[in-house]
C-alpha cells in the first residue's frame, strides 16, 4: 500500500466515524430504520467499498458509536446485526 493509499484510507475511516450517526435514528438509535437513515448508510457503504474498508471495521465504528451513546447490550447487538446485513452486501 502506497503512502497516498494509506492517507486516503485513514481519511475515509475518519469520515465514516464522523458520519456513522446519520445512519441511526436520533431518538431510538435504530440503524437504517428511516429512509434518510438508510440512504446515509448506503452512501457510507459505497464510500467504504470504494476505499477497501472491511466489514469488521464498519462494525467497530458502529459499535463505538452505539456504546458512546450509552445504549444497552441487547439493543447494540440487534443494531450491529443490521449493520452486518446492510454493509455485508458490498464489503467483506
Amino acid at each position: 500500500m502506497t503512502d497516498k493509499e494509506k492517507i486516503g484510507r485513514h481519511d475515509t475511516l475518519i469520515t465514516l466515524r464522523t458520519r456513522i450517526g446519520s445512519c441511526f435514528g436520533t431518538a431510538d438509535g435504530i440503524f437504517a430504520g428511516h429512509p434518510s437513515d438508510e440512504q446515509s448508510a448506503k452512501e457510507l457503504r459505497k464510500l467504504a467499498f470504494d476505499n477497501k474498508i472491511k466489514l469488521i471495521e464498519m462494525r467497530e465504528i458502529a459499535l463505538g458509536y452505539l456504546f458512546g451513546k450509552g445504549y444497552v447490550g441487547p439493543h447494540i447487538k440487534e443494531q450491529i446485526e443490521k449493520v452486518d446485513k446492510l454493509f455485508g452486501k458490498k464489503i467483506q
